[in-house]
């Protein structure tokens, strides 16, 4: 390997691992080759909510099969049934009216993945009160960065109706919305883009003192206190001692990211000159950019969230109302009044669009191998709404997709009913009540009434499911600040979901 190539290779891989002594979370980068494939949280949202009533599988509780999503709109995923997780009767909280405050939509973004309550201050900005389950969970299992990947696409609005992550409560933190910054990112963990899987092959049987013995002689002869000197050495003999070797996988180079239709030119086709280029092309870029980011453990919690005041008029759909109004059924901001033309049609078809991308990132996960197993299988790929039904904008029951088993810790191809009376039908809501059959009045009774486990007991079994594979792993029991809508009471309802573990 010439020395360029050494050099780019020691920023990356072994550059990080050679920060071990300074930051003893990175050690987890330079571990040997029988180390267990990593686990992964990938959050695929969606705002504004759907039809529920096409979106829910048709068994409720039980085996879950390529019949039972015939028709509706995760067909898409019907090859793939045996590895999906329906859990039912969750909802988010807090909602409803929150220390004097109530919008739907600004809590569906700020409490969804934070289960805090939104700042309610007059004349505040309404971010959430507590970090999101992004953050925490890269905290908890990321061997280097402690930051997830957030993306999106095209322009993410800056403020509570645009922002789901949060790094600490009033923190938020924006997406990444161009995918060539992505690509730069870990194309650094390969150079240019050219190293080739051979590259790779050979420094595997490196240890990470060859690798790194030039630098670390230069760091030796650097200024530092006693203890930063104590620290590298006993760095040093520990490397000696156990004989650490570098592990890159061959996979993370140039040549799987063209197999992925990533490079500089594509890159370049998928940033956002427009909205539909952004959807598109940019969506399609962030998929493929995401399986790279596995594929290289680059991190191992990706959120990609999409925007919700988009009109859609790409791929055969030539929509006037944004999402937002249509989900309202009238085509507007307003609430009520009158159904705007082919509403309920038009609203099926952004389900069906959102559901083919969901599908794509799905299939895409479960085609590379990892180990003896699909990377699928060793990652929980959650399709997570904003809210259920848009037009009741309630967030009980929610429509949730979980794809992969996180190691074996989830279990796969069923729908659990999570409510507490078991024999109780939580059913899939109303949301074809308006604006169907000749009825042309906007009326709110298109939610579900059912379902009102916490959501952020969910959020606890997904912590478990990523992590428990971690030497040292101590179970987490709770998330968030509170579990009801009474910001008093904090976490009444502890633990995890048992009923979906494997």
């Amino acid at each position: 390997m010439n020395a360029i190539k050494r050099r780019r290779f020691l920023k990356g891989v072994a550059g990080a691992a050679l920060a071990a002594p300074f930051l003893p979370s990175l050690e987890r980068t330079a571990r040997g080759q029988t180390a267990p494939a990593p686990r992964r949280l990938v959050i695929f949202y969606t705002q504004n909510g759907c039809l529920t009533n096409r979106w829910f599988p048709s068994v409720e509780a039980g085996a879950i099969t390529a019949d039972s999503l015939a028709g509706k709109t995760l067909a898409p995923l019907a090859d793939v049934a045996n590895k999906l997780l329906f859990p039912r009767g969750l909802a988010m909280f807090p909602k409803g009216m929150i220390n004097g405050y109530f919008d739907p939509h600004d809590q569906g973004m700020g409490s969804k993945l934070t289960a805090a309550p939104i700042d309610a201050t007059d004349g505040g900005s309404h971010w959430a009160l507590g970090p999101s389950l992004d953050w925490v969970a890269a905290g908890l299992v990321n061997p280097g960065t402690k930051s997830p990947l957030v993306l999106s696409v095209g322009s993410a609005f800056k403020n509570v109706k645009g922002i789901l992550s949060y790094q600490s409560a009033n923190t938020p933190y924006s997406p990444e919305t161009n995918p060539k910054n992505v690509y730069t990112t870990l194309s650094g963990l390969f150079g240019s883009g050219t190293t080739t899987p051979a590259d790779y092959k050979a420094l595997q049987g490196s240890s990470i003192l060859d690798l790194v013995k030039a630098d670390l002689t230069t760091l030796k002869n650097m200024n530092m206190s006693k203890a930063d000197k104590q620290k590298l050495s006993d760095w040093q003999d520990l490397m000696v001692d156990t004989g650490k070797q570098v592990v890159t996988t061959a996979a993370c180079n140039g040549t799987t990211a063209t197999g992925l239709n990533i490079n500089d030119t594509t890159i370049k086709a998928a940033q956002a000159r427009d909205t539909a280029t952004a959807f598109k092309a940019g969506g399609d870029m962030m998929i493929n950019l995401i399986a790279l980011t596995m594929m290289c453990d680059a991190n191992r919690v990706i959120l990609l969230q999409w925007p919700g005041f988009v009109t859609f008029t790409w791929d055969g759909m030539t929509h006037t109302s944004d999402h937002h109004g249509l989900s309202h059924r009238n085509g507007s901001v307003a609430v009520g009044g009158t159904c705007a033309e082919n509403v309920i049609e038009n609203i099926g078809q952004i389900d069906t669009w959102y559901a083919g991308r969901y599908s794509k990132l799905v299939h895409l996960i479960n085609q590379i191998d990892e180990g003896d197993r699909k990377m699928l299988d060793n990652a929980a790929v959650m399709w997570l709404p904003e809210l259920a039904d848009g037009n009741s904008h309630n967030n009980n029951n929610l429509p949730i997709v979980i794809a992969g088993s996180a190691g074996g810790y989830l279990k796969q191809g069923v729908s659990v009913n999570l409510d507490a009376a078991k024999s109780k039908t939580l059913g899939t809501g109303n949301s074809e009540a308006s604006c169907t059959n000749g009825n042309t009045a906007v009326n709110y009774n298109t939610g579900s009434s059912t379902g009102n486990l916490p959501l952020n007991k969910l959020h606890v079994t997904l912590l478990n499911a990523i992590g428990s594979g971690l030497p040292g792993w101590t179970p987490v029991t709770t998330f968030g600040t509170m579990d009801t809508s009474d910001v008093n009471k904090g976490i009444t309802n502890p633990g995890e979901l048992t009923d979906l573990k494997a």
